[in-house]
């Protein structure tokens, strides 16, 4: 039972093979597959079986344009004779939209065999379209001519290495490139590789159509920064021949076939593509990730494990793998105290790195080199891998006293048990404190700084405040009137006190009169009781108070000008005067209040 489901399933198999390569013998092909409306294109039926009642495709939305032309061809492999026939159209669609080229059908072997229908998507043609693009070539279809970028990877992490290449597409013959400029990716650190091309174009089949083809530039890149980083369009000029509608110039062209074609010039573009750069984790990132990612090994060795103080020894780090390399830098070395080391010398190597530190100990002992161990990203597992360094021994002794320029260094301690100035460099994280404060920048400096500014407006403003209060000429004899008053008074009284009559009721009245010119602004020769009055009513003194003044004038007048025919204590006087100026001033200054 089970050898007659295996015949049945040989014999079913065998039967669709046949088919499948019956197919594979008799089949259509397109110039492309994206045309415009008008423009005519290429479709070709190839048939490479012994055939007959070849019948072609109902081309509902197309015209034929030109054809059918019919070519032969013959080869020879291992003895085995093979024949191609060719037969070429020329089609133009009849509109927009998709389109379908029925199949043909031929007989072999007496079995009909149909071709794959072919799908065309129409355009508008370039006359009828709006905005032509500028980017299109006019010498030839854009489908026909086209850069393609191509990744390794479209989504990948920073450090990880990514291909990049760009190839040329191109339904013509390709004669020559021009002008080679290797293009440049921003958020990569790129390093250009040698096309596999060199030098040759192939045939490359992209969806049912044949293109020669030819890689540009093949670039190894490594991401720098996450994000999505697009990598811009290029353009590459290229010289490729094209088949013309001129006629031959003589019989030798004719027979040659060499006025049928013509290099031209033209220019190839990439359409932008995007790649996503993922962050690398922060989820168990070691202290001592140096940016490696990768696949990668680390060896470590030293020259020499036993030693004198001040003698030097090589510690070797070489890193080999897949990943970053390039990019991965040298490590910090955490040595013990008392052991110098300077900066490493780096060689590279095909897929290994390695880092030579010259290492100086200078104190005796024996010590154990930790810390040396080396982390990656593994792409594989994404996750950290952290490769140990194993235990490395070093054994110093003391140092040779007799060698030349030899030093011998004491410990740490001693040093701060001995001496007040003298310090060890400080290693490993800790906090710097300033040791005093600058005077730039502080809080005295600005104040400082602002106050004479402070004083420049307080002045500016006391300076407009004073000729404001002097620019009145009346307000400045008021305010000047009690204290001109006052130091007369004063003289005044010295004259009592020293019972001169006659000068006394002169000085009383000057200082009287001089008080009223000042006070009411009144010249003094202009003076007068009933100018006086007027004003001292429209002022609202008192009545009172001004019949005391008009009194105490005319005593003063009186007594002036007949010494003889006043009498009286001069201190009462005296102190009338007062209390009459200090009432007026009061009242004055009431009524302004």
């Amino acid at each position: 039972m089970n050898k007659v489901k295996f015949w049945i399933v040989f014999l079913f198999s065998s039967v669709l093979l046949f088919q499948y390569n019956k197919a594979q013998s008799f089949y259509g092909q397109v110039s492309s597959k994206k045309v415009q409306v008008g423009t005519p294109f290429d479709f070709q039926i190839v048939i490479t079986v012994n055939a007959s009642n070849y019948i072609p495709p109902a081309f509902k939305d197309f015209e034929v344009a030109a054809g059918p032309y019919q070519s032969n061809s013959s080869q020879n492999i291992n003895g085995v004779v093979s024949q191609q026939i060719i037969l070429s159209y020329g089609l133009v669609a009849k509109r927009e939209g998709k389109l379908t080229i029925e199949p043909a059908s031929i007989v072999s072997g007496g079995q009909k065999l149909e071709s794959q229908s072919i799908t065309i998507e129409a355009v508008k043609s370039a006359a009828a379209a709006n905005a032509p693009d500028p980017k299109s070539n006019s010498k030839i279809d854009g489908g026909d001519l086209f850069i393609k970028t191509g990744l390794s990877t479209k989504k990948c992490y920073i450090g990880e290495q990514v291909t990049i290449i760009q190839k040329v597409y191109c339904r013509l013959q390709i004669v020559g490139l021009q002008k080679f400029i290797q293009p440049s990716y921003d958020g990569f650190y790129s390093q250009a590789q040698e096309s596999t091309s060199k030098g040759i174009v192939s045939v490359e089949n992209v969806d049912g159509v044949n293109y020669n083809t030819y890689e540009l530039y093949r670039t190894e890149a490594i991401a720098n920064k996450s994000g999505k980083i697009t990598l811009p369009s290029i353009e590459q000029g290229l010289v490729i021949r094209k088949q013309t509608s001129s006629k031959p110039r003589n019989i030798f062209e004719q027979f040659f076939g060499a006025n049928g074609y013509e290099d031209i010039n033209v220019n190839a573009y990439s359409k932008p593509v995007t790649i996503e750069v993922l962050p690398l984790p922060e989820e168990g990132k070691p202290e001592n990730f140096n940016g490696a990612v990768g696949v990668f090994q680390c060896k470590i060795q030293v020259t020499r494990n036993e030693l004198k103080a001040n003698e030097a020894f090589n510690l070797k780090m070489t890193i080999t793998g897949k990943g970053n390399l390039k990019l991965v830098g040298a490590p910090n070395l955490e040595l013990p105290e008392g052991f110098e080391t300077y900066a490493p010398k780096i060689s590279e190597g095909v897929n290994s790195k390695t880092f030579d530190y010259l290492v100086i100990p200078r104190n005796e002992g024996e010590f154990q080199l930790k810390g040396l161990d080396f982390s990656y990203f593994s792409l594989d597992t994404k996750r950290y891998v952290t490769v140990p360094s194993g235990e490395i021994l070093i054994k110093v002794l003391p140092p040779d006293p007799n060698s030349v320029g030899a030093q011998v260094y004491t410990s740490h301690s001693q040093v701060k048990e001995t001496e007040n100035d003298v310090r060890y460099i400080k290693k490993g994280n800790f906090e710097l404190l300033k040791s005093e404060k600058e005077f730039f920048n502080s809080s005295t400096h600005i104040i400082l700084l602002i106050l004479p500014l402070l004083g420049l407006v307080a002045v500016l403003i006391l300076r407009g405040k004073y000729i404001k209060n002097n620019s009145n000429q009346a307000l400045v004899n008021e305010r000047k009137a009690a204290k001109l008053a006052k130091k007369q008074l004063v003289k005044v009284e010295k004259l009592m006190l020293e019972n001169k009559k006659d000068e006394f009721y002169t000085e009383v009245l000057n200082a009287m009169n001089n008080y009223l010119s000042h006070k009411l602004f009144i010249p003094v020769a202009d003076l007068s009781r009933d100018k006086v009055k007027t004003i001292l009513v429209h002022k609202l003194i008192n009545e009172t108070t001004i019949n005391k003044l008009v009194s105490t004038l005319d005593t003063s007048e009186y007594a002036k000008y007949a010494p003889g025919a006043v009498s009286g204590d001069l201190q009462s006087v005296y102190r009338d005067t007062v209390d009459l100026i200090t009432d007026i001033e009061q009242q004055l200054n009431k009524k302004a209040g």
